[in-house]
Formats: C-alpha cells, structure tokens, sequence
C-alpha cells in the first residue's frame, strides 16, 4: 500500500511539474499582448525615454542616411553636422557588411545615430519577436561599441513583411521598451505612406523622422523639408527631422 502510494504521489509530482513546465514554455512562446494606450481611437507607440546630455554647441542641422546601398560607393566628403548609419542589411538580423567602415567616417562628425530595420513575418508572438529584435540589435551595438546615449532609429517600411496593423503596434512597442531601458534613445523613421499602411496610422510617441521627396534640385529639398517640420506628417505629431 506505501508503495502504491508513494507511486501515486510521485505521478503526481511529475504530472505537475509537466504542467508547471508546459506553462512556463507556452508563457515564454505566447507572452500576453502589451497593454497599449489609445488616444482619439488609435494606439500609441511610446516608450520611456533615457537621460540625454545636451550638445553645449549649436549642431549643424544637415546629416547624411547611410547604410548596406554605399557599400560600394565612395562616402560623401561634404561637412555635416550629423550621420544616422543602417546597422542592418536591409532585414531584421541581417549584418551590414560595411558597417565599421560607415561607422568610422560618421564618428568624425558632431553627432551619430544608427536605425535597424523592422518588420512582423508573422510566425510568432508580436511580442517575442519584437523582443527578438531588440536583443539581436543590442548583440550589435555592443558588438560594435556604440554606446548608451547613441540614438536608435526604427526603419518602418513595407519593403518587408508586416502581417496587421495590430501586431505591427505591438512588435514596435516592445522593441522600443527594450531598447530604452539599455540607455538608447528610440525614434521612428517611415514614409507616411507606409507608415498609414502598416500600423493603421498609429499615434507616435517618440521621437519622428519624416522621408519626402525626391526633389529635383537640393534647393527644392531644403524649402520642402523647411515646410514639412512645421506641419502634422503622420502619427499625430510634427516630425523631429526630415529627410528629402
């Protein structure tokens, strides 16, 4: 009799901690959904921002994009005041391959920034991958020793793959919840087209960059990008820097 109930008592255990186990692994694949503000019925896209030093100078408001398509390219030898450098090659995890290269010429100027890409294939939980992401673009950030403070831009097209404006939301959410923690300041860069098409137009509570263009002439460009800091771009805010 003991050892039919020790016998019982020891399927028991085991049938628990299958469960404890199933439970933990199900949490850890399917982690419930973040809980995400609306203002005027779409969702916001916010994140706590870490501490920055101001400049003690007034920084040259010019910069140049540059990423995986300059591999082959001579880099542009006119002073600017900024330089935002594509950590990625096009795809979440991928590797720009020149990207030290790039990185080096942007440390000459006043200020540096990089973006990574973003998209949501839609295998898993928005929330895991988003997470995915974030720890992947940590690994290279300290890979390349690009420090706390250095602002992360999220590239938002529809060049990749994205499956609902809901997930979308959740999956950029969470990347920048991961992010600003780790002391990277978290913005977004999209055209507004793809920006309505992808995430339904959600509010941005970060910091935006806006792509026009193109313009014939880079006259044309500066008195439309002038025009487009003082107007609503998309997102429910004025766009922080803009790009033609």
């Amino acid at each position: 009799m003991r050892r039919f109930f020790g016998f019982l008592v020891t399927v028991g255990a085991l049938a628990l901690a299958g469960l404890v186990g199933f439970s933990l692994v199900n949490s850890w694949l399917n982690p419930e959904p973040l809980t995400i503000e609306n203002v005027d019925g779409r969702p916001v896209i916010t994140a706590t921002q870490p501490a920055l030093t101001p400049f003690s100078f007034e920084l040259d408001n010019s910069g140049y994009d540059i990423s995986y398509p300059q591999c082959k390219g001579a880099l542009p030898s006119k002073y600017v005041g900024y330089a935002i450098i594509g950590l990625n090659g096009g795809k979440p995890f991928s590797e720009n391959k020149c990207f030290q290269k790039q990185w080096d010429w942007a440390l000459a100027k006043d200020a540096v920034a990089v973006y990574i890409n973003t998209a949501d294939p839609g295998d898993e939980s928005p929330v895991r991958y988003g997470k995915k992401i974030a720890n992947d673009t940590l690994k290279r950030l300290n890979k390349y020793d690009i420090k706390p403070g250095t602002p992360v831009w999220l590239d938002v097209e529809t060049y990749n793959t994205w499956s609902g404006a809901d997930r979308a939301v959740q999956v950029l959410t969470e990347l920048a919840i991961d992010l600003t923690p780790a002391g990277y300041p978290v913005g977004i860069y999209a055209p507004p087209v793809h920006w309505f098409e992808i995430t339904g137009n959600a509010n941005v509570g970060m910091p935006l960059w806006l792509a026009i263009g193109p313009y014939p002439d880079v006259e044309s460009g500066v008195v439309a990008a002038k025009a487009a800091c003082n107007e609503n771009a998309f997102g429910g805010k004025a766009p922080d820097m803009v790009q033609f």
